[in-house]
């Protein structure tokens, strides 16, 4: 796959003119596949429109809190089990 093959994400290219390769299942608004569908963007499969700078800034900095929250989240429970693992409660 060359680098025209990736897909973008439109929100970053939307909200701040900027070409990041979609993150998929790293972001906080992709949706996994399933039976039926194939793993998509959220917002695409919505059909948000994003040509709304403001709204495009708007979702991507949603976007943003959402994984740092989900990342802090993994990194608590990461500090938890591995303070068990040491006999240690936090």
């Amino acid at each position: 796959m060359n680098q025209s093959d990736v897909k973008q994400c439109s929100l970053r290219l939307a909200a701040r003119g900027e070409s990041e390769a979609c993150p998929k299942d790293r972001c906080a608004f992709w949706e996994r596949g399933g039976a039926v569908l194939e793993g998509d963007c959220l917002i695409e499969r919505l059909g948000v429109d994003v040509r709304d700078r403001e709204l495009a800034e708007y979702l991507l900095e949603a976007r943003q809190r959402l994984e740092q929250a989900r990342d802090l989240a993994e990194a608590e429970e990461a500090h938890r089990e591995f303070a068990h693992r040491l006999g240690r409660d936090v």
